[in-house]
């Protein structure tokens, strides 16, 4: 026997957008949600408890696919409501008939759940459009790859001809083509990773290393640009799983960004702290730059926004995509004048 309800289940079944009734293995009604009540004209507080033939109105039981479910554990799919409970009024609404077995597998009763016909058409045509544009993923990723091989050529032919025209007034325009063939390249590469941003090798590793080897590869430029770079680890960090590719990757970029918003003297700090309590590890990044206006930040992560002259705009969109496929989360904060602070939130291993 199906247990009754409490006020609570019944509140939430209430809310549902869709129209459901069960019964039990002895054909008495379970659940009767209000959505049903007002496609049937029947309150569902006068018929709860009794037996579901009181709604059919003299229709042959033998006919109604809940109760032939309910008899033989047969599944309906697509239905017009009419068969199974009569309704007052003409609907859109088409019935899916389930099963609902014990913990021993045995049938113990059945239920319909009702749902809008328009509906269903607008979830087959979302379907249908995901699919076409995962195959058009596809063949865009494989079309990529083929381009890099041509474009790989011409650079390296491009190359020699640099070496060879030192001194010629045409170096200038070999120069322009070569930066334009890396910004092809750089293009084609941020698309690779757009369209492979969920897989990632995952292994253990450390948060404090990973951070100190990204600062170790920025120095240099740091140097340059007259910047003062301060990290600061804890001791005894907890090991994440992740892709320690892909996170310095990430740490990268941030890190480019701020250094393109920083001015000579400025300063940025990167702190590794832990949280046991939630059994995460954070990552702050904090510039002194110039920060962003509200616009800026409510854009940061959208594709093909930037604010440099020769950005593709896929930079951060590709971060939030990797921090999400890891389980983390990020978030920027940021103020025109007073500086910009981004933390990276992941989960311990």
């Amino acid at each position: 026997m199906v247990e009754s309800l409490d006020g609570w289940s019944h509140l939430a079944l209430d809310h549902l957008p869709v129209a459901i009734i069960a019964i039990d293995r002895e054909g008495r009604i379970r659940i009767f949600n209000r959505l049903l009540a007002k496609l049937t004209g029947i309150k569902g507080d006068h018929i709860l408890g009794k037996s579901f033939l009181k709604l059919l109105n003299g229709q042959n039981p033998g006919f109604n696919k809940l109760l032939q479910t309910l008899a033989t554990g047969k599944e309906f799919q697509n239905l017009k409501p009419e068969f199974v409970i009569p309704v007052n009024t003409s609907t859109d609404f088409l019935a899916n008939i389930y099963a609902i077995k014990n913990k021993s597998g045995l049938t113990a009763g059945a239920m319909a759940i009702f749902t809008p016909e328009r509906r269903l058409q607008e979830l087959e045509s979302t379907i249908v459009k995901v699919e076409k544009l995962a195959i058009l993923g596809q063949l865009a990723t494989e079309m990529i790859h083929e381009i890099r091989n041509p474009l790989t050529a011409v650079s390296g032919y491009l190359q020699l001809l640099q070496q060879h025209s030192e001194g010629s007034p045409k170096k200038e325009y070999l120069d322009i083509m070569s930066a334009e063939l890396k910004r092809i390249n750089k293009l084609v590469s941020d698309f690779l990773q757009l369209a492979r941003p969920g897989y990632c090798k995952r292994a253990q590793c450390s948060i404090n290393q990973l951070i100190t080897e990204v600062v170790a590869l920025v120095e240099g430029e740091a140097v340059i640009r007259k910047l003062a770079i301060n990290l600061e680890t804890s001791e005894d960090m907890p090991i994440v799983n992740a892709d320690s590719g892909q996170l310095k990757q990430v740490f990268l970029n941030i890190t480019r960004n701020a250094f393109e918003a920083l001015p000579a003297g400025g300063e940025l700090s990167l702190r590794v702290s832990k949280d046991r309590q939630q059994d995460i590890v954070r990552v702050v990044i904090r510039d002194t730059g110039k920060g962003m206006d509200k616009q800026t930040l409510a854009n940061m992560f959208n594709p093909f926004f930037t604010t440099k002259d020769s950005g593709a705009g896929l930079g951060m969109f590709i971060s939030k995509k990797i921090i999400d496929n890891h389980g983390g989360h990020i978030e920027i904060q940021s103020e025109p004048a007073r500086g910009t602070t981004v933390t990276v939130l992941l989960p311990v291993a």
